[in-house]
């Protein structure tokens, strides 16, 4: 069974190509409260109270091939940004087409950009989502 590498990585926002990422993590964080009882020393339950899920996005700089023209950014003012939708965000395997994450819920949250003498620009987007999931559909 091969293993996902980057140069087999493609990443997908609302179905279309998003220029070439050159990386993309992701984290999903479960919060748990515990349930304490004054007198017991230990815990009576641990309950699990919200999920967060965190994207960050690092891209090649495709010239005339804008972020906000793809839709995976927002631009505009205050009611631009509310009623911007929310993402979907899919990681496939570009050799079998296989899809390996998929990320809903998405919302634009930072971006920033990179050059140096001795490379290419680079955008890094991240985001807020709500749900996460493998291969399995979310």
């Amino acid at each position: 069974m091969p293993a996902i590498s980057g140069a087999r990585a493609k990443l997908l926002i609302d179905g279309a190509e998003v220029g070439y990422a050159t990386g993309v993590n992701a984290s999903e964080d479960i919060t748990n409260v515990r349930v304490n009882v004054l007198g017991e020393i230990d815990s009576k339950e641990i309950v699990p109270t919200s999920r967060t899920v965190s994207v960050n996005c690092n891209f090649v700089r495709i010239l005339n091939d804008s972020l906000q023209e793809q839709g995976a950014w927002v631009e505009g003012g205050t009611d631009a940004v509310l009623a911007f939708p929310d993402l979907s965000i899919v990681i496939q395997d570009r050799t079998t087409g296989n899809t390996i994450w998929t990320i809903e819920g998405a919302r634009c949250q930072t971006r920033n950009w990179s050059v140096d003498s001795g490379g290419i620009m680079s955008t890094n987007v991240s985001f807020e989502a709500l749900k996460m999931g493998d291969e399995t559909p979310v």
